[in-house]
């Protein structure tokens, strides 16, 4: 992604629309080149993995990144994680950030203290013009956080961060366009990874995992040079989990697990 600033950002800002994803996807079918930035006030119509609702209300940030052919076929299972890094990185540049407490879970959802503060969904399609068009659309909680959500949740400012959507948008489009840049379509993967791990949450501890026809647990032992979790299991094995809702487990049950 070529390096750009505040003033030379690609940056549509709007009230509220349906979904930052949506509106970067239609750019891309109407031949947006990408490295286009699209933040709202809010979302009718936010969504998070798997089809799920997402809360938008006015207060927080959400924000979408089109690129159009990123990296080749084999890197575009790694972009999650570079988006992660990048936000990370970004949030630590806010006053009031401690990085202690800013971590990251896989792949991609930001928690601060344990509980959610930011979640990351990323959509991609063939264009009609045969461009691969990838869409990274994020919410961070600025001021609320969702009722009822089936996890701790926080936001911003109860953390001690206390900026405005507008500073918080700036150091994050930073943070991830310089993650893209090291990352360099792929090509230096280990750079993210290294990054990764040292902003991870649980490594060591026990996890669950929630696959399309399982739940496994197991302690939570690394990331793959590829991205993948990799599980230590009770029986002693080794396995790779590509895609998977993953909850961390309290560390007292890693006797249960293990």
């Amino acid at each position: 992604m070529p390096r750009t600033g505040p003033s030379t950002r690609r940056h549509l800002a709007l009230g509220q629309v349906t979904s930052t994803n949506t509106i970067a996807l239609e750019a891309a079918r109407s031949g947006d080149p990408g490295a286009l930035w699209i933040t709202a006030e809010s979302q009718s119509a936010g969504r998070g993995r798997r089809g799920r609702p997402w809360s938008s209300q006015q207060g927080n940030l959400y924000a979408s990144l089109l690129l159009v052919d990123p990296a080749p076929v084999h890197a575009m299972g790694q972009i999650p994680l570079v988006i992660a890094v990048g936000l990370r990185d970004g949030l630590l540049k806010l006053p009031g950030a401690d990085p202690a407490a800013i971590r990251i879970k896989w792949p991609n959802d930001l928690l601060i203290d344990g509980a959610k503060c930011v979640g990351i969904l990323v959509e991609s399609e063939r264009t009609p013009d045969g461009r691969q068009a990838v869409v990274i659309g994020f919410g961070v909680n600025v001021v609320s956080a969702p009722d009822g959500a089936p996890y701790a949740v926080t936001t911003l400012h109860k953390a001690g961060i206390v900026a405005g959507v507008r500073d918080v948008f700036l150091s994050v489009a930073t943070g991830i366009e310089d993650a893209l840049d090291l990352w360099r379509q792929g090509a230096h993967f280990s750079d993210i990874r290294r990054h990764w791990l040292s902003g991870a949450a649980g490594i060591g501890g026990p996890c669950r995992v929630n696959l399309p026809n399982e739940t496994i647990e197991g302690r939570f032992a690394d990331l793959d040079s590829s991205g993948r979790l990799v599980l230590d299991l009770p029986d002693g094995s080794r396995r790779e989990v590509s895609a998977g809702d993953v909850f961390l487990l309290p560390r007292g049950d890693a006797a249960a697990v293990l």
